[in-house]
């Protein structure tokens, strides 16, 4: 959590910063910063249409993706591969530890 609340306000620092260090007056800045927040709105507009076209079509694949991987993953045991599988909570891979 302290990572990325020091992100955060390192980027907001570094905004401030550059906005009052930039090489050109405040209106113009202003005016690059409003075009650059359209193409933004724009890609993100371009970006949802594209996934709700595609969705139909990769949602079934994925989900059915998902289950075949869980399945193949739960039935794997450490002692088949040679390797320790270590999840760091103090048990190894397939194995539950819920009581």
């Amino acid at each position: 959590m302290g990572y990325f609340r020091g992100l955060i306000h390192g980027i907001a620092l570094g905004t401030l910063a550059g906005l009052a260090l930039a090489p050109q007056p405040g209106d113009r800045t202003r005016a690059q910063m409003r075009e650059a927040a359209k193409g933004v709105k724009g890609g993100i507009e371009t970006t949802g249409r594209a996934v709700q076209r595609v969705a139909p079509a990769v949602g079934p694949v994925a989900g059915s993706a998902v289950q075949i991987v869980t399945t193949r993953v739960r039935r794997r045991r450490p002692e088949d591969e040679g390797v320790s599988s270590y999840t760091g909570n103090g048990a190894t891979a397939g194995t539950d530890t819920t009581a």
